[in-house]
């Protein structure tokens, strides 16, 4: 059982201030939320003409604007949803090292982003990115659910290894992502080209992705305690000889995650990162606010 005693009753009357912030939302879980979408169908409400793709109902084509443009289009009409938030908390082996309590912080982000989700009466879930059979929590629905996402996390443990790409395609299919908002919490330690792939996949079922990168200061400056010798991937027991000068070792490191936050800024993703040696407190009314995540 992990301690709760840094969840304390300050620190969720200080969540409660807060909200995600919400750049766009394009489908949802339950219609009678306060988020607006245009969709194909009927409404109270009608909303825009969108152009007719196959397998669209043909009562909702607009005839007396074909006679006019010669071009099918359809009727879309405002529905307002709830909104659900996917929290993907990656629990592979690096998220365990260098120090335990990178992968504990990683935890306290997605539950108290997830309280705050509760808090405005969204749609949550927990994820865990982890080798083996998908685990993923129940959707939660209100204030009183905190402490059961606590206990969502109880078992959860950093291990092994998989490609992050291949998690989400499976993830995308068996947990039904259908819009909404994703937060994935990582260390960032994949494969640059295995994180765009994954990215995509969430943003093809139109899920608004934001990353927050969870640190330690001896993983963002290594050249300062790493000096060369045999290194070992945690994940995949493979070893590699390691003849980079500390001045390399820390440009090499500065140009994965460099890779990371382009990324994500050209395809307009919000990337925050929290490093575990701050405060929480830091990162929740700070940083993730600077960054956009919240308000």
């Amino acid at each position: 059982m992990r301690s709760t005693a840094w969840l304390t009753a300050d620190l969720i009357r200080q969540l409660e201030t807060l909200q995600l912030s919400v750049r766009w939302v394009r489908a949802g879980r339950a219609i009678g939320g306060r988020f607006p979408i245009n969709r194909r169908g009927s409404s109270v409400e009608f909303a825009d003409y969108s152009p007719y793709a196959p397998g669209d109902d043909i009562r909702a084509i607009d005839w007396n604007l074909y006679a006019r443009l010669d071009r099918l289009f359809v009727k879309t009409y405002k529905e307002e949803i709830e909104l659900a938030v996917e929290l993907l908390v990656d629990a592979t082996a690096s998220m365990g090292l260098p120090t335990p309590e990178k992968f504990e912080r990683a935890l306290q982000l997605a539950i108290c982003l997830g309280y705050v989700g509760l808090a405005n009466r969204h749609h949550v879930r927990l994820g865990w990115i982890a080798p083996g059979r998908l685990a993923a929590s129940r959707r939660f629905r209100q204030r009183g659910d905190l402490w059961s996402l606590v206990d969502a996390t109880a078992s959860v443990r950093p291990a092994g290894e998989l490609a992050l790409a291949d998690w989400m395609q499976r993830a995308a299919a068996a947990l039904r992502f259908r819009g909404g908002q994703a937060i994935l919490i990582t260390d960032g330690m994949v494969r640059p080209a295995d994180f765009f792939r994954a990215a995509h996949v969430l943003m093809r079922r139109h899920l608004e992705l934001r990353v927050i990168q969870v640190l330690s200061e001896q993983e963002l400056h290594p050249g300062r305690t790493f000096r060369g010798g045999l290194l070992v991937d945690t994940e995949t027991g493979t070893t590699h000889q390691l003849g980079y000068s500390p001045e390399e070792l820390a440009r090499a490191v500065a140009q994965h995650n460099e890779q990371l936050i382009r990324f994500c800024k050209r395809h307009g993703i919000l990337f925050a990162r929290c490093v575990v040696e701050e405060p929480l407190q830091t990162c929740l009314m700070q940083t993730l606010p600077a960054r956009g995540f919240l308000q």
